[in-house]
């Protein structure tokens, strides 16, 4: 990616022209300061002298190239955390899809061949619980006809 961005400086991002034009805003205070001034305070660098940009252009030339690549910088950055994220997900897919898939295949199907069929066997545990509850709805079934033995009887009776 980093070779690519070295062979040329081209962006179709809408953003990079709105970035620039936002940072070209600024071209006329910073040329006043530079013109009076000499030099220009900047947070973590300090005093930076800019006498030797007087004259002919330079310090216009000067602002017009930092910004040119302040705002192309931001698009590049961008485009380089996309590619980054994107190249992630397609190795780590490619990986899965080819390495680990026989893996997953070789520990199912195990050297016997029964480690799938000792995945699907039932637990102790929910044997026990499928067990009280097949007893639980016959003895319902049983509970029901009785009830509507008796409620036959009732209805009998009453004729």
């Amino acid at each position: 990616m980093v070779e690519m961005e070295k062979l040329t400086d081209y962006t179709c991002n809408p953003e990079y022209m709105a970035s620039y034009n936002k940072l070209v805003s600024r071209q006329d205070d910073f040329i006043k300061t530079v013109t009076i001034c000499g030099y220009i305070q900047i947070d973590g660098f300090g005093s930076i002298n800019l006498a030797h940009l007087r004259g002919k252009g330079g310090v216009v030339d000067a602002f017009d190239v930092k910004m040119r690549m302040t705002a192309y910088w931001d698009i590049v950055l961008r485009r380089m955390v996309d590619n980054m994220a994107l190249h992630l997900t397609f190795s780590i897919q490619n990986l899965v899809k080819k390495e680990m898939q026989t893996d997953i295949v070789n520990e199912l199907v195990g050297p016997q061949g029964n480690s799938l069929e000792r995945m699907l066997e039932e637990s102790p545990s929910v044997a026990e619980k499928r067990k009280k509850l097949e007893k639980s709805i016959k003895l319902l079934k049983e509970s029901k006809n009785v009830v509507a033995n008796i409620m036959d009887r009732v209805v009998d009776n009453f004729d």
